[in-house]
């Protein structure tokens, strides 16, 4: 048996955020992950930290208050007003902000503002804002994790190396042919890590900075409670089971890969879903807690921020699950249609897309295709294929004709043709007066055409040969359902009283903080707050 004042359960943002605050604190920590591999889902992200009223945009001169930063949050949810837990919404946003800077401050990060980056309902939702809220951390030098950098996750959904700002001056996520690519392969020469990779690099050099005990390939089996408090952990290793004590934090991530609980909260069939978070993220934390008394709180299934995405017949790398996030969807000379071969969102804002495909009074509109041209084809690519290159065998269907397209797709012939000429009549112009396609000002910089100078988001469907693939709603390591938790993280039992040593942070624990709403970074950002928060009321208490 192994003795510490505090044992963290999972090595992602909220993880890693709790371990180093307990080590600073001067606790003993050890910190436990299932994987090979530390980092979780933050480290397969974009490592957008969504912090309003942050400290790094203060000095950049950017105006921001947390009593703005509340409103957005709370219009944001206002879908759901009864999801938000608003004392609990003022605490992550208050713990949000100290701690970026106190993470700063004691060397573990050095903050970047994602340049003009706005909120996702930016100027449409009171409080929100065109840029200042969006952290990420700058280049990580991977070299200065020694021999811990084979145990660090590496993302294969962003082009580690490069940093927003470049990106976005280079046209985008999706404008390739516009990158530098000599610097792209030099910054990978020399290990730079950005995106969630770095952010993730960044908090696991924290942790062995202050030597706590990081035990890979250990996963948690049971709890261990004693006189109704949690007083540590049953642990399966290579060496077999043992007990380490200590409170407990968990920070096991969302329930992506587990079919029980993915079916039971988000009502994704099988043929129409998957996940691009490491397939270690299965929902533990549920039946962790539950022979203690807790149960778990989910959202609707429509406010899941899941992706739409698809998955490749062979894996690319060792440990690789095929699934990709695709954000070609969102570029000019493409549409979305469902199975009726009809448009029903604004195909480019994802958001929009699950809450239509999962929700919608015709019955949800699952399965849905990704229609696009040779012009699309010929600009973009698709995920790994360049510009104009093969797309993998078995992915993508093509024809001469959109009607004869539609035929390989399993839809109505007539009704793609009609759905692409009424979308046409407006696109050449770049407008979508059906959906406001191109009208979301985040969307529009992130993954957009900065090139394309009617929309970055729109043009016409009309030049064959036509192309067309089968869609999927892909989990991105953010849950629909958690434990239930109160202030600082603390577990609830059933009758909503704290479990006494048990506490929980990021997506195991229910998003009451920001209720149905979502923006990129939520996620993240909640981690690290409630993993800070947790940590320090157990260094509070001694």
């Amino acid at each position: 048996m192994t003795d510490a004042d505090v044992v963290v359960v999972g090595a992602g943002m909220g993880g890693m955020a709790a371990a180093v605050t307990a080590a600073e604190r001067g606790l003993r920590v050890v910190l436990l992950e299932k994987g090979a591999k530390v980092g979780g889902a933050a480290a397969y992200s974009g490592g957008q930290v969504w912090v309003g009223n942050n400290h790094v945009a203060a000095r950049d001169g950017i105006a921001d208050s947390a009593a703005d930063t509340l409103a957005y949050v709370t219009a944001a949810a206002s879908r759901d007003a009864s999801s938000l837990d608003r004392r609990l919404a003022e605490q992550w946003i208050a713990a949000a902000a100290t701690a970026a800077r106190w993470f700063e401050d004691i060397g573990v990060i050095t903050w970047e503002v994602i340049p003009g980056y706005p909120d996702y309902y930016y100027p449409d939702l009171p409080g929100s804002r065109a840029a200042g809220r969006y952290l990420t951390g700058a280049p990580f030098d991977g070299r200065r994790l020694g021999a811990d950098r084979e145990r660090l996750l590496v993302s294969p959904h962003f082009p580690v190396g490069i940093q927003y700002g470049e990106m976005f001056a280079w046209g985008g996520m999706s404008s390739r042919t516009e990158w530098d690519w000599d610097l792209v392969a030099q910054r990978r020469a020399d290990d730079v890590l950005t995106f969630g990779t770095g952010v993730a690099a960044a908090f696991f050099r924290g942790v062995l900075d202050r030597g706590v005990d990081v035990r890979t390939g250990h996963e948690v089996i049971g709890l261990v409670v004693r006189d109704g408090a949690v007083t540590g952990v049953r642990v399966r290793g290579p060496e077999g089971e043992t007990t380490i004590s200590g409170q407990v934090v968990l920070c096991t991530g969302a329930h992506d890969w587990s079919a029980e609980l993915s079916a039971k909260f988000t009502g994704i069939p099988d043929d129409d879903g998957g996940s691009v978070a490491p397939n270690t993220v299965t929902g533990d934390a549920i039946a962790l807690v539950e022979p203690v008394g807790a149960t778990p709180a989910a959202l609707p299934a429509w406010a899941a921020p899941v992706l739409p995405g698809y998955r490749l017949a062979e894996p690319a790398f060792d440990g690789d699950t095929g699934y990709r996030a695709c954000f070609e969807h969102c570029l000019p000379h493409t549409f979305l249609v469902n199975a009726r071969g009809e448009r029903f969102c604004d195909d480019a804002f994802h958001p929009r897309i699950v809450a239509a495909a999962l929700g919608d009074e015709q019955g949800g509109n699952l399965p849905f295709f990704m229609i696009w041209d040779s012009r699309h084809h010929r600009k973009y690519g698709l995920g790994a294929t360049p510009p104009g290159g093969e797309y993998p065998a078995g992915l993508v269907a093509s024809a001469p004709t959109l009607r004869e397209l539609a035929v390989q797709l399993g839809i109505p012939g007539d009704a793609l043709e009609t759905t692409a000429a009424r979308f046409n009549e407006h696109a050449v112009a770049g407008e979508d007066p059906q959906f406001g396609r191109g009208t979301n000002l985040s969307v529009r910089l992130f993954r957009g055409d900065g090139r394309h100078a009617a929309n970055p988001n729109v043009g016409p469907v009309d030049e064959p040969p036509f192309f067309g693939m089968r869609m999927r709603l892909l989990n991105t390591g953010i849950a629909a359902a958690g434990v239930r938790t109160g202030e600082h993280g603390r577990v609830l039992d059933g009758a909503g009283a704290p479990i006494p040593g048990l506490f929980a942070a990021g997506e195991c624990a229910t998003r009451a903080a920001a209720g149905v709403g979502y923006n990129s970074g939520y996620s993240l950002s909640r981690a690290m707050a409630f993993g800070f928060l947790a940590a320090s009321a157990i260094a509070d208490a001694r």
